[in-house]
């Protein structure tokens, strides 16, 4: 049943004290602040809906709440920004786990119970370096941690972690993290 399997995700995710999977907690701050845009893509969302709905009109260049015009990223947008921090940090292994917990998650019926799996697993999926599970700093980064680890498990399969062109994600990290390395090295030259 996919609550007894996610019972013994957790205790394997909290086997190594220091991070869940191999290349997690190298990839803590991406994913925290991808969460962080999510949940202010979401506000402006709820905002813009809450203010049409009383009848007021929302100022054009209002666009990310600060007035000055620049806009948030699209939820896209967030997602491109994370496949490669997690495809060229994540080794094979770990990368697999995320696909076996997106599957998993894909089993629970209901949205509510899809929401209620990734509040049970992202507290112990994604940690901070070198910290311990619940420590002050990851209490403070859930909701971010929250929002993050459902875009990344909703989108696993397709975007993140599948094949594009018949190449697996591995390789195309290994691609993308060797051709940053050359592009490095040739601006040092």
């Amino acid at each position: 049943t996919p609550s007894l399997a996610a019972a013994l995700i957790i205790e394997a995710l909290e086997l190594n004290p220091l991070e869940s999977l191999e290349g997690m907690s190298k990839c803590y701050e991406g994913i925290v602040a991808a969460g962080s845009a999510i949940l202010d893509l979401n506000l402006d969302v709820d905002t813009s809906k809450h203010d049409n709905a009383s009848g007021s009109r929302t100022d054009p260049s209002r666009k990310n709440g600060n007035g000055n015009g620049n806009r948030r990223p699209t939820q896209k947008e967030i997602l491109a920004a994370i496949t490669p921090l997690l495809i060229t940090t994540l080794e094979k292994d770990a990368g697999d786990a995320i696909l076996a917990l997106a599957k998993l998650r894909s089993l629970c019926g209901t949205k509510r119970y899809q929401r209620r799996f990734i509040q049970r697993i992202a507290p112990s999926l994604v940690r901070p370096p070198n910290a311990s599970i619940w420590c002050l700093r990851h209490q403070n980064d859930m909701e971010p941690i929250f929002a993050a680890v459902e875009l990344i498990l909703s989108h696993a399969s397709t975007s993140i972690f599948g094949t594009v062109m018949g190449t697996d994600w591995y390789e195309r990290g290994r691609t993308l993290l060797a051709d940053s390395q050359c592009a490095e090295s040739l601006k040092a030259a």
